[in-house]
């Protein structure tokens, strides 16, 4: 065999492996930490009442570590799990986390806001092109892919174009964060330091935070669908995966538990002042003090 040959199927194997371990590392950072927010999980979404975003959180919240597991057993050989199968899981992840953050982001304006409607219809939109391209890039892809006998692993035999796989999501959080950005700037109020406020800044907060990260988690996956080998096309795939389901996990968890914290500490502040008016209109009026002494 040819050394050059040689050497750049070992080059790919690596790479390969590479991707294996980055995977994994992925796959062991989300089971983390859905330990870590199972007793959150439990007390501030099981319990609360069923709505659309606690069932849709709930799909998320579970569907990726079914899909990452069954990845996982496929990569190790026990198994096989349709590769359109997973990449429109990885479709409907992206669009109940979308939904979700921008439920967050619609409890922090007025009702009626313009920017509730226009986001709205935005979304729709962008999850449409976002089906329509996934469709694209799977038909692209299928035909170009193939079990190589002589490593033991499906292989492609040209380059896909998954990098298009993420441009509607990010140019769907682009749009948003920079609408969101300038309506925390024209409602400069909104953020301010009175107490009542502490949910919405909360969530302007975690949202902007969100935003960011993802931007950076796809911009990531895009650059290296472009630029790196096909070897090496989906190193960060599962990963990122991964951690856009911990980052939209841990957005929807801090904003439950402060709502949360907040109802119980005004029903607490109740409790007391109900006390305390009913011990000084003891006996007719007569005062703690005088009851005392």
């Amino acid at each position: 065999m040819d050394a050059g040959l040689l050497q750049s199927i070992v080059v790919a194997l690596q790479n390969v492996v590479t991707s294996r371990y980055v995977s994994v590392a992925g796959y062991v950072v989300l089971l983390y930490d859905h330990l870590l927010t199972l007793d959150d999980e439990v007390e501030y979404v099981w319990k609360a009442d069923n709505t659309v975003a606690k069932v849709l959180f709930l799909i998320l919240r579970y569907m990726v570590p079914l899909f990452l597991t069954g990845e996982t057993i496929t990569r190790s050989g026990l198994s096989v799990i349709s590769m359109s199968d997973v990449t429109y899981a990885g479709w409907i992840s992206i669009c109940i986390s979308n939904f979700l953050v921008l439920l967050r982001i619609w409890t922090t304006l007025p009702r009626g806001h313009r920017l509730v409607v226009w986001s709205l219809w935005f979304y729709v939109a962008m999850q449409l092109v976002g089906l329509g391209v996934t469709t694209w890039v799977i038909r692209n892809f299928i035909p170009v892919l193939y079990f190589d006998s002589a490593v033991g692993f499906c292989s492609f035999s040209t380059k896909p174009s998954v990098a298009w796989l993420w441009m509607p999501g990010l140019i769907f959080e682009v749009t948003v964060f920079v609408a969101v950005c300038w309506n925390a700037l024209d409602r400069p109020r909104a953020l301010g330091t009175d107490s009542n406020d502490h949910i919405t800044r909360m969530l302007f907060r975690d949202g902007l935070t969100y935003f960011v990260i993802l931007f950076v988690l796809r911009i990531s996956n895009t650059v290296i669908a472009f630029v790196a080998p096909l070897s090496l096309i989906f190193v960060a795939v599962y990963f990122i995966w991964a951690a856009t389901t911990v980052t939209t996990s841990r957005l929807i968890i801090n904003a439950r538990r402060a709502v949360g914290e907040t109802k119980r500490q005004r029903e607490m502040t109740e409790v007391a002042r109900a006390s305390i008016a009913r011990m000084q209109s003891i006996d007719g009026g007569e005062t703690i003090a005088e009851r005392l002494f």
